[in-house]
């Protein structure tokens, strides 16, 4: 089989990462308790929101472990945290580090007289040449609510940016098809629907993906290898 030309840079934890979205029209609901997220400047700042009823409330934001280059830590590998009001009349904008004393960013409100919905976004350092950001956790605690998701559409349905041979862009449709901008076409097949790991055949390939929220579909056997990455939006 060919060799997988895939961009290949630092490992991303798996665990028990949240979704989230890369569209700022299209925020992802936070859920009750810790949210989970991996930052990365080649993919793009994730949104978020949750609701506050009338009361106060408080949201953190937690810089947990930043992208390592080899092992070593990058200098100026900062998080930027803001948060707005759904018409984005305002914003409070805040920055967390890997440094103790500022890994932790918080956001309180003590009087709010009415129900709010608040976005959240989480944008990674300005650098396209390396990966930059790192793990992070997001939590509002309060008088919060919080809402389902919308969609029940398999997560694998969207767009990618292919990282292997040159298919280009390449869509994974709701019938099980593949389409690559270079005309080549494929079938996918959920394999495990709990781990999002999927059987995909393009081409004369065959192989398997798992779906990691933001970064798109990557090796089930090594994380750190994206297949095929998810389009900013």
């Amino acid at each position: 089989m060919r060799k997988l030309n895939l961009l290949i840079v630092f490992f991303l934890a798996m665990g028990c990462a949240s979704a989230q979205s890369l569209k700022p029209e299209n925020p992802y609901p936070l859920k009750d308790g810790i949210n989970k997220g991996t930052s990365d400047s080649l993919v793009g700042t994730h949104y978020w929101y949750f609701n506050t009823a009338p009361g106060s409330h408080r949201l953190t934001v937690r810089f947990k472990t930043p992208t390592t280059l080899y092992g070593t830590q990058l200098n100026n590998n900062a998080l930027t945290v803001t948060v707005t009001d759904e018409k984005r009349t305002w914003k409070l904008v805040k920055i967390i580090t890997s440094k103790p004393n500022a890994s932790e960013a918080t956001f309180t409100s003590n009087k709010l007289d009415k129900k709010m919905k608040l976005i959240v976004s989480v944008a990674p350092p300005n650098q396209t040449l390396i990966r930059m950001g790192g793990e992070y956790e997001i939590e509002a605690t309060g008088d919060v609510q919080f809402d389902e998701v919308k969609s029940t559409a398999d997560p694998i349905i969207r767009t990618y940016e292919s990282k292997m041979n040159s298919y280009g862009a390449i869509k994974f449709l709701a019938d099980g098809t593949i389409e690559a901008s270079d005309g080549t076409l494929g079938k996918w097949k959920a394999f495990d629907t709990e781990n999002r790991i999927y059987t995909v055949q393009i081409g004369s390939f065959r192989f398997s993906v798992q779906y990691l929220p933001g970064y798109g579909l990557v090796r089930p056997d090594d994380p750190s290898l994206i297949v095929f990455q998810e389009l900013r939006r």
